[in-house]
């Protein structure tokens, strides 16, 4: 999906009449823009990773990874990989349960 079918669905969605494509953009442009920034500057601890956590969608996570060695396939060359963050996506058990529903008969 990307950000123009996006904005027309919710633009097209019950709960949004009256509001125009463009306003429904700049909400969305706002949204991200408000997740991203918690991200950049939020940092993981021994204990705990920034999360965000969207009840019935899922919990997206700041994760480090270490520096690790890789192999580059083309030429095989040996290559480090520098420490970096990275975000990893959970799915709640909702919407697991909406992408997989369980046929009536079977178990």
């Amino acid at each position: 999906m990307t950000k123009t079918e996006l904005i027309d669905k919710i633009t097209k969605a019950k709960a949004m009449s009256g509001i125009t494509k463009k306003q429904v953009g700049v909400i969305v442009d706002a949204l991200f823009e408000e997740l991203g920034t918690f991200f950049i500057k939020t940092k993981p601890t021994k204990t705990t990773d920034p999360k965000l956590t969207y009840p019935g969608f899922g919990t997206f996570k700041k994760k480090k990874r270490n520096a690790k060695r890789g192999r580059n396939p083309q030429t095989n060359e040996e290559i480090k990989i520098p420490e970096h963050y990275t975000i990893t996506f959970t799915p709640s058990s909702i919407l697991k349960g909406k992408m997989n529903p369980v046929k009536k008969g079977k178990k």
